[in-house]
């Protein structure tokens, strides 16, 4: 389905939060990383919600609250103190966070304020020990431009990461407390990206800045991408935890499918004349005694019926998610219960087809009511009900304003209200900091280079394409390279970092214990032909599993394929699989084929050339 994002007035921003590679955490002196140690020991909280500075209970941590959960803490001996168990107060903010969120702020265009003041907002989902999280504005009020794409910058925040989620079960969540309080950078966008792509380029080119700073954690988990997406009539939704930068346009393609979809699904339903919900649960375990379902058999079962909903719940919101699908969850957040069945599902692969002809009796149901039933306690099933009630009533009056949380294929689902701003106040344990004029000027002064004119010089400098520089630059290679590429063959440089290190880290091989010294010593058997350039990978691979023996040792052990041998190698592989000649994939396949046979001693690069230039003489 092709849509006009802009004609619907796709309205889109973004919060990106980048974890901080610093020595320390944000308000202690214990390191800041994930624990490589097995927890030391553990302690239990449960949280209350409080009124804010305005008298008011903030709306998400009313949320949680009523939610009645319980919270298991693991603590880790060397990453964890009394700061993060929230039995002491704070210790002095840490400056090498701050003056890289400074910078970061400056390479956005902000403007700086004269005095930082660390905030509490409130949190108690238990994702933080003292039911708030500790942030500060570095910046305000700056700019981006990507390609077409201008965004203005809102804010650049410096605050702490909150704990990790180990487990989840209905009652209680349990948290790692090594994460919490690692330095995070939170910058926000104004709502002007109009389009999916553009949405997923613009926090792209904020990662890039952030990595330029070279003060940003790599890896899955340590960048998310919070995406706030509305559209004309709909509501502003934010989607929580994307993690992925190929996701980003599917999620709002998705969150602008949903809320048209809950649009149409309204003017459907005023148009039936359909009434509010008015939700009464009604006890119908006697039809279920001699059921075959699994779910319902031996269960306390409750119905409701819902008037002149027929069809509404198979609706298809978004590709893979149906309306009863959104409300099955909102019904599994609120009230805790796994699932409902209902009339508008293929009743026959639940082997209930009898038992709700049986119950639409009970109910008095009509053509065109809905049927929904729930296996739960009497207390439980009455929560759930007014779920529905609530949710199918939101729906009424349009798209209701919540967040959100990303899954995997790209689609959402209900995680909480929209917080408000009474969640807001000052912390009083930290004191504020004067940013001076003489301390801008120094991080002036010290700016890095962005990315953008990096890959640019270094593709220009070093006589590589392009996408090859971008490609060392992403990969956090760039600086390695430029002190190699200034002794050797910047090509041969670059392709051992990025051909070479991708093949090892495919076969599972840990390219971290290969340091700068060996490739700069190997390099240089390859320049005194102690080595053939084509037993790189060879010796790569030895360094990886025996990285503590000399280079003389392993060189002496490291076979290699010079270009004509592994010419006549492929063609007795081609000759003794002449049938694959005419597959469309044949290069893929030969190349399988191939390199199970020279593994480790010529690259894949080179197999590929020769392959390819060996196949068009077929």
């Amino acid at each position: 389905m092709k849509l006009d994002y802009r004609k619907l007035g796709l309205r889109c921003g973004m919060e990106i939060h980048q974890q901080l590679d610093t020595a320390k955490k944000l308000f202690c002196a214990c390191p800041a990383r994930f624990s490589a140690s097995e927890h030391c020991c553990e302690m239990k909280r449960k949280m209350h919600a409080v009124t804010g500075e305005m008298g008011k209970i903030d709306e998400a941590a009313m949320h949680e609250f009523m939610r009645d959960r319980e919270f298991l803490y693991r603590i880790y001996h060397s990453e964890n103190c009394l700061v993060e168990t929230d039995s002491e107060p704070p210790h002095s903010l840490n400056m090498e966070a701050l003056i890289t969120t400074l910078k970061a702020a400056l390479m956005l265009n902000c403007e700086i304020p004269d005095e930082v003041h660390v905030m509490r907002k409130t949190v108690i989902d238990g994702s933080n020990t003292g039911g708030f999280q500790r942030t500060l504005i570095a910046g305000l009020n700056g700019r981006l431009k990507a390609g077409n794409c201008q965004v203005g910058i809102t804010n650049v925040c410096l605050e702490e990461d909150s704990a990790q989620i180990l487990e989840k079960g209905r009652d209680m969540t349990v948290y790692g407390l090594d994460r919490l309080g690692i330095p995070l950078i939170e910058i926000g966008t104004t709502p002007d990206i109009h389009t999916p792509d553009d949405a997923k380029y613009i926090a792209e080119k904020i990662g890039m800045l952030l990595r330029s700073t070279g003060k940003a954690k790599r890896g899955i988990g340590t960048i998310r991408q919070d995406i706030n997406v509305s559209i004309a009539g709909g509501a502003r939704i934010e989607i929580k935890g994307a993690q992925e930068l190929r996701l980003i346009p599917k999620l709002v393609q998705n969150e602008v499918m949903r809320q048209l979809s809950i649009l149409e699904i309204g003017r459907v339903l005023k148009k039936r004349g359909f009434r509010k919900v008015v939700s009464k649960i009604k006890n119908v375990a006697t039809l279920f005694r001699k059921t075959e379902n699994k779910i319902m058999k031996g269960k306390q079962v409750f119905a409701i019926l819902v008037p002149g909903f027929e069809g509404m719940l198979a609706r298809k919101i978004t590709d893979t998610r149906t309306l009863g699908n959104e409300i099955a969850n909102y019904v599994k957040v609120k009230a805790g219960i796994p699932g409902i069945i209902h009339s508008d599902e293929n009743l026959q692969k639940y082997r209930l087809d009898n038992e709700f002809i049986e119950i639409g009796k009970k109910l008095g149901a009509k053509k065109g009511d809905t049927v929904i039933i729930m296996a739960a306690e009497k207390d439980l099933a009455k929560e759930t009900a007014g779920a529905i009630e609530e949710r199918i009533n939101q729906f009424m009056e349009g798209v209701p304003r919540e967040v959100r949380r990303a899954l995997d294929n790209g689609d959402t689902e209900y995680m909480r209200p929209m917080p408000g701003a009474e969640r807001m106040y000052p912390e009083t344990d930290v004191t504020s900091i004067r940013i001076s004029s003489g301390m801008l000027s120094e991080i002036r002064e010290d700016l890095p280079e962005i990315w953008d004119n990096r890959i640019k010089r270094i593709a220009k400098s070093y006589s590589i394409s392009h996408e090859m520089s971008r490609q060392l630059v992403q990969a956090g290679h760039d600086e390695v390279f430029e002190r190699l590429s200034k002794k050797f063959d910047p090509k041969l440089v670059s392709n051992v970092l990025l051909s070479s290190f991708r093949e090892m880290e495919k076969e599972g091989l840990d390219t971290r214990v290969i340091t700068e010294k060996h490739l700069s010593d190997i390099f240089g058997l390859v320049v005194k032909k102690a080595i053939a350039k084509e037993a790189l990978s060879a010796m790569l691979r030895k360094v990886v599993k025996s990285p503590a023996k000399s280079l003389q040792e392993l060189a002496g052990t490291v076979k290699s394929l010079d270009v004509p041998d592994l010419e006549k190698l492929i063609v007795k592989v081609i000759e003794s699989k002449k049938e694959l000649l005419k597959n469309p994939r044949r290069e893929k396949v030969y190349m399988g084929l191939v390199m199970k046979e020279v593994r480790g001693e010529v690259d894949g690069k080179t197999v590929m050339e020769t392959l390819v230039r060996v196949l068009k003489k077929y």
